[in-house]
């Protein structure tokens, strides 16, 4: 690093002028942050100031992508690190909002604002690996896994894009994302408080910890409350009153972290940990969405709780030849209560005015996911040319579901009628897997990274309360292999290629059960169903020096037997009893993507100013069995642009980011049955303009600030049908304080 001075140069200032003289719709707003911005950059005049000789995130190990420890800078996968310091500086409303900004990477409410998921290169939700320290979370939905975690007791956050399934385990088609958390501070005792305001929700999140390290232990205890009403967006499209009805939600957390290193090298660990995560939520419901002849929709989750308990075990430096062991163990349970409430207001021909036929279908669904399993590693070096690991992985995953349905007309001939039905399943999947990777040095600065895991699944459905189900179980064995080469024989350059293949069987719900949430028609679960599989290419370079990072990304992924709903009157596997309007699961589609990831940032020599680029261009080919489009609910361009400074004033850090988050609009077709015709929606293209600071409040960095101004012009945009229209101008400020 180098120590260097900064002033507020002439062409810096004019910059600013020409900002304040520029047309803007908010000018009392642009001409305060341009006003900032000066202020800002005059009072660092003669500041010391640090620019970097290399880009700190190129540097970061991690074990994602390898389950080794390797750089970012030098693994064959495509990973992204969101580090400590990373998380610090963003309100911390949800992981999933951590991960906005990653190429590729697109944030998935399904019309629920508290529970945000995470699509990989357009892959759904349900195709991607959400694991915490190492240890996955699943969910039996057509929906995909929510990422129900506390962002106040998380180190760091690792995400593999692109298939990852042969160290990651079955689901991960479209990516892993890996949430480590915290242990004991290095302190015997520290207490770590912390609170943020949002105003788009007229929301607040607190937390506070208790850790620290004595002797051998370390410990860590913590606790967290948010609450968040309807978010604020602006007039237009979606609302007439600048609030979105069904947008609240609330959750609490608390963890427990247990430590202890032991050994003569202190090269043994093993640690316990416990966590509860319960969330609330309420839903959205595009009016746009409702369809004759349903005129209201309404969901309801009043309850997703999450209990894990979870045991490690590392030692590192073992010996020569077995060099690492990992173990772990864990079980988790997931309580859901999901209500669905369909009405429809049907027209009969040659029904008199004074009849008013409706139909309301009202569907609830109390579930329990139960989990338990583990994962056993050990890494060897046979020889110095090779490095090996070899494991084995088990994960038990119980789906125990109670589901009504209630169907009540009026407004028909005769007197009103309902109708009443129950059922209850218990259905598992189990998995057993061995997997191992070799890298090999077979000559000066290439690395060749080969892998491969073979699968056993067995489904069973255990116990049916329908009598034309049958219980009994069903298995597959699968393999799947990866391969990744790496060149570094170019100065702070390394490039690589990668091949990678995903693998997921179909959940529980899709397997065994009926349900008729979310349509107000019945959909059959379908035992026969195949795995999904899909094959990634890419090729990439890195390069790191002289205050450039680049990381660029070029990959093409082909995915079959998508599992997709289907009319029963095409659908061989229906029961007998099936109407022809009713829908079955089925492998019917197949998705092509491919595109074009790039990180890049420059820090702009003799000064702290670093200029910045996180984007994406992605297409997506959907194949359906009645037509195939691009039209995939994937914007074709999206990313984020701007500006960081960063600098220590009178011994303060301070940073300030200036940037723009922008995508290109979307496209969704499907096929209308009625109509025998494709129908297509579309989202318009849209951009904001952002602005945020924060720092030290103290020398020692022991109390911290952080202030995001969002969406600074008000803008009116959703960034796809999967997620709810974004909220309008508003700020978030946190304060976060550690003695």
């Amino acid at each position: 690093m180098k120590t260097m001075k900064m002033g507020l140069r002439a062409e810096d200032e004019a910059r600013a002028r020409d900002l304040l003289a520029r047309p803007f719709p908010h000018r009392p707003l642009a001409k305060g942050l341009a006003v900032g911005l000066m202020l800002s950059a005059a009072s660092l005049a003669s500041i010391p100031s640090y620019a970097q000789d290399s880009t700190i995130w190129l540097d970061e190990i991690t074990v994602i992508g390898t389950r080794t420890e390797v750089s970012v800078q030098d693994n064959p996968a495509s990973v992204t690190v969101i580090d400590q310091q990373q998380l610090e500086r963003k309100a911390p409303e949800s992981i999933a909002e951590m991960l906005r900004d990653v190429p590729g990477v697109e944030i998935v409410d399904a019309s629920a604002a508290g529970m945000k998921r995470l699509r990989i290169r357009g892959e759904s939700s349900a195709r991607v690996t959400i694991l915490v320290d190492g240890q996955e979370i699943t969910d039996h939905s057509t929906y995909g896994t929510p990422i129900l975690i506390d962002p106040s007791k998380v180190e760091r956050i690792d995400v593999v894009r692109g298939p990852a399934s042969v160290l990651y385990g079955a689901k991960a088609i479209g990516g892993v994302i890996n949430i480590i958390t915290k242990r004991g501070s290095d302190k015997p005792v520290e207490v770590e408080l912390g609170s943020t305001y949002y105003s788009g929700t007229r929301g607040y999140q607190g937390w506070a910890a208790l850790s620290g390290t004595i002797d051998n232990l370390d410990y860590r205890i913590s606790g967290g409350l948010e609450d968040h009403q309807d978010r604020k967006v602006p007039e237009g499209r979606y609302t007439s009153t600048g609030r979105l009805d069904g947008t609240s939600f609330d959750t609490d957390d608390l963890y427990l972290h247990l430590g202890y290193t032991f050994g003569g090298a202190r090269n043994h660990y093993i640690a316990f940990k416990a966590e509860q995560n319960r969330l609330s939520t309420d839903s959205w419901t595009d009016p746009d969405t409702l369809d004759y002849p349903i005129t209201d929709f309404r969901i309801e989750l009043p309850q997703r709780d999450r209990q894990k308990f979870g045991l490690y075990y590392d030692g590192k430096d073992l010996g020569p030849v077995l060099r690492n062991v990992h173990v772990d163990a864990y079980y988790q349970t997931i309580d859901r209560l999901f209500l669905n409430e369909v009405t429809m207001n049907p027209k009969v021909d040659g029904l008199p005015p004074i009849f008013k036929p409706q139909v309301v279908v009202t569907s609830t669904s109390d579930d329990q996911i139960e989990n338990f399993g583990g994962t056993v590693q050990a890494d060897f070096q046979f020889h110095p040319d090779h490095y090996t690991i070899m494991g084995v992985h088990y994960l038990s995953d119980g789906l125990d579901a109670a589901k009504t349905s209630t169907t009540a007309s009026t407004g028909f001939p005769g007197p009103p009628s309902t109708t009443h039905s129950e059922g209850v399943d218990n259905a598992f999947i189990r998995t057993a897997s061995t997997f191992a990777q070799n890298e090999w040095s077979f000559a000066k600065d290439f690395k060749l990274v080969t892998g491969a895991r073979y699968y056993y699944v067995e489904t069973e459905l255990e116990y049916t309360s329908d009598a034309s189900k049958a219980a009994g179980k069903n298995s597959d064995g699968h393999i799947v292999t990866s391969a990744g080469l790496v060149y570094t024989g170019i100065q702070d350059t390394t490039l690589r290629a990668h091949y990678a293949e995903g693998y997921i069987m179909p959940t529980l719900l899709q397997l065994f059960t009926d349900s008729s949430a979310g349509r107000g028609t019945l959909t059959y679960g379908n035992p026969d169903l195949d795995p999904e599989t899909s094959r990634s290419y890419e090729i990439g370079a890195r390069y790191n020096a002289n205050g450039l990072g680049l990381d660029v990304t070029g990959f093409y992924t082909n995915a079959d037997d998508y599992i997709a709903t289907i009319h029963c009157g095409t659908g061989a596997a229906c029961p007998a009893s099936a109407t022809a309007s009713e829908y079955i699961y089925d492998n019917v589609n197949a998705a092509t993507t491919y595109g074009i990831e790039l990180l890049a940032e420059y820090t702009i020599p003799g000064t702290a100013f670093t200029p910045y680029v996180n984007g994406a261009w992605t297409r997506r080919e959907l194949e359906f069995n009645e037509f195939d489009t691009y039209n995939s609910n994937t914007p074709e361009f999206s990313g984020r642009f701007g500006v960081r400074h960063e600098a220590v004033i009178g011994g303060f850090p301070l940073w300030t980011d200036l940037f723009v988050r922008a995508a290109s609009g979307v496209k969704l077709s499907s096929w209308d049955e009625e109509s025998a015709s494709i129908q297509t929606d579309s989202l318009p293209s849209w951009a904001t303009l952002n602005f945020a600071f924060g720092g030290a409040l103290t020398r020692d960095g022991s109390a911290t600030f952080a202030v995001s101004l969002n969406n600074l012009t008000n803008e009116e945009y959703r960034s796809s049908f999967d997620e709810l229209p974004g909220i309008g101008r508003s700020v978030e400020v946190t304060a976060r304080m550690k003695f």
